[in-house]
């Protein structure tokens, strides 16, 4: 069973750690010395996963994953219209089938990026992000922390803001540098405030990833999924800086990826 233990758990290191989905778009872009950090704890829990046959909302039995993830995402102003985005990540993955286990801590794969602002008002606004995938985490022994191998994700932000109500859309590929695979994102947030302390969220992201006809590399079958996931979520400020927040989300439909839910436990600080 070590196959399929590696490549679930491969697939379950894509899910954590390059974190299925982007940072929450943000196409204001802050001043210069001005931004949000998010520190958050995710935790991620699956045992079943969608065939690779064909987009589906039915699942099959597959190896049991848990993934613990420490995760810091952030923009901070540059001044003239641009802004550092960041997604870093470290996990503990956890993997489980008839009887057989394995485990892995370390630095997954991290992101970082340059963002430009074009609209900026304060009911509309959008922006052009460049971000690159380093390789940091581990592909072997199972379970993987990362893909091993450098991606570019250009994408394009937009959002609008009306009273209590906001949404912002990001859309754009990721393109794997050893030429096998390019990933097609979009990622909708939605967000109305409730009270003047409370707000609610919901998310919905989709990648769809066209299949290559060449044969993939080893460990490169991680670059190949296709899903629809789910969010809701809650904010709650505290005060000016400091905004805890909870965000759950789950896997609805997907292709050759596990099924599963996840939980984000963290605090946005604006500075």
């Amino acid at each position: 069973m070590r196959c399929p233990l590696h490549t679930g758990a491969l697939l379950g290191a894509l899910l954590g750690g390059l974190g299925l989905g982007t940072a929450q778009a943000d196409p204001w872009i802050p001043a210069a010395g001005h931004g949000t950090a998010k520190p958050a704890v995710r935790l991620f829990s699956g045992d079943t996963s969608f065939p690779s046959t064909g987009f589906t909302t039915s699942t099959v039995p597959a190896s049991k994953q848990s993934i613990t993830q420490l995760r810091l995402t952030g923009i901070t102003g540059l001044g003239d219209g641009l802004a550092l985005t960041y997604d870093l990540r470290w996990g503990n993955i956890q993997t489980s089938r008839h009887g057989q286990s394995a485990s892995s801590s370390g630095l997954q794969d991290e992101e970082i990026g340059l963002a430009y602002g074009l609209t900026q008002t304060a009911f509309f606004a959008d922006a052009l992000t460049l971000n690159v995938v380093l390789p940091a985490g581990q592909t072997k022994p199972a379970p993987a922390q990362g893909t091993g191998r450098w991606a570019l994700e250009p994408d394009f932000e937009a959002g609008l803001h009306y009273h209590r109500v906001s949404a912002t859309l990001l859309a754009g590929p990721r393109v794997f540098l050893d030429g096998k695979a390019v990933q097609l994102r979009t990622e909708l947030d939605l967000s109305a405030r409730a009270t003047p302390r409370l707000t609610f969220m919901g998310s919905v992201f989709f990648v769809d990833t066209p299949q290559s006809a060449r044969s993939l590399p080893p460990g490169a079958q991680g670059e190949i999924y296709n899903l629809l996931r789910l969010g809701v979520g809650v904010e709650y400020r505290l005060t000016r800086r400091f905004r805890p927040f909870f965000m759950y989300e789950t896997n609805v439909a997907g292709k050759g990826i596990h099924a599963g839910n996840r939980f984000d436990f963290g605090i946005a600080v604006k500075y």
